[in-house]
């Protein structure tokens, strides 16, 4: 029976997952070593002894797993290839030259099974590719690839409201990606859910998020943190989706000012899928103003086609967040 990683091993290679972002400042060098220090556990635990190939003359492979035969357990002889494919700033699309160059390098290197481990994102193509009929066996990991093969390893106990966030995030993910191509989604879900798919979208497009509970919320739903002019600034996000179609008034926006103002923040924006009433700003000032913002189901389908331009790598975040999030 597989050993398995105490919660301890896993988290440390959590950590070290966290350093292979594309927005991290590690050189494709100094990722190979951290991939390193990840890989060897992973395949320890199913008996291979790690080698680091990479280099000038790495001869297309940066890492040998190798293991030899096991009469005992039927465990035959093999070596498997990892490559890594590195980007910095910003997330990539892994090219299919790339796999090609690997799939070269396996066949010269006489390799049955091989590795390509990105931070990138891997195309359709590629996938489509891997599942080709090919003579040897080829697997594509992200670093979410990596992460679910240290969960599987875990021997602790499945931490069931760990799961459910996980869960929710994926949803919450895939529901911004539909609204982005088909507006009319928003209908089709509860106000808790909005909140989530923001609060999604928010932190895909770099922001630090704090969804507060769906009651007692204190009168905002997101909490909104980024780096403005070398301070941190935090802003208050409220958004009201009422499945009656009602429009957000008056007394709502002053709500949200007052607590804006008493708390202190940096700012505010009040997201309202059916609009606001004619008579919603008539109280405001023009400092009010600037202080806090205002959008409707456009600019909420508007954040999330941004957010789908992030994921794919055709969107920079700009220097200060605000632009954007104040457009």
């Amino acid at each position: 029976m597989l050993r398995k990683l105490s919660a301890e091993e896993c988290d440390a290679l959590d950590l070290e997952l966290t350093k292979l972002r594309a927005d991290e400042s590690l050189d494709p060098q100094e990722s190979e070593l951290v991939l390193g220090r990840v890989l060897e556990p992973l395949f320890g635990i199913e008996g291979y002894e790690v080698e680091h190939t990479g280099g000038l003359n790495d001869q297309g492979i940066d890492f040998r797993a190798s293991r030899t035969a096991d009469e005992a357990s039927s465990t035959p002889a093999e070596t498997i290839g990892v490559q890594a494919k590195f980007y910095r700033k910003t997330v990539r699309r892994v090219g299919m030259a790339d796999l090609q160059k690997l799939i070269g390098a396996a066949l010269l290197q006489d390799l049955t099974r091989v590795v390509l481990v990105s931070n990138g994102e891997f195309p359709r193509e590629a996938h489509a590719a891997v599942e080709k009929s090919l003579p040897l066996r080829i697997e594509l990991l992200d670093i979410g690839g990596l992460r679910a093969w240290i969960s599987r390893l875990r021997e602790e106990k499945v931490d069931v409201e760990t799961e459910v966030r996980i869960m929710l995030r994926d949803l919450s993910s895939g529901l911004a990606r539909l609204i982005a191509k088909s507006p009319d989604a928003l209908d089709h879900l509860e106000w808790r859910m909005v909140e989530q798919v923001v609060a999604e979208v928010f932190e895909g497009l770099g922001f630090v998020v704090t969804l507060t509970p769906g009651s007692k919320d204190g009168g905002k739903d997101v909490i909104l943190t980024c780096t403005v002019k070398g301070k941190l600034a935090e802003y208050y996000v409220e958004i009201k989706h009422w499945r009656s179609s009602t429009k957000v008034g008056s007394t709502a926006v002053e709500k949200l000012l007052k607590i804006i103002v008493e708390e202190k923040k940096d700012g505010g924006l009040f997201l309202s899928t059916y609009g606001f009433t004619s008579n919603a700003f008539e109280q405001l000032t023009t400092i009010d103003k600037q202080k806090l913002k205002f959008g409707d189901q456009e600019k909420i389908v508007t954040f999330c086609q941004t957010y789908v331009k992030a994921k794919a790598g055709l969107w920079s975040p700009p220097e200060n967040l605000t632009e954007m999030l104040f457009a």
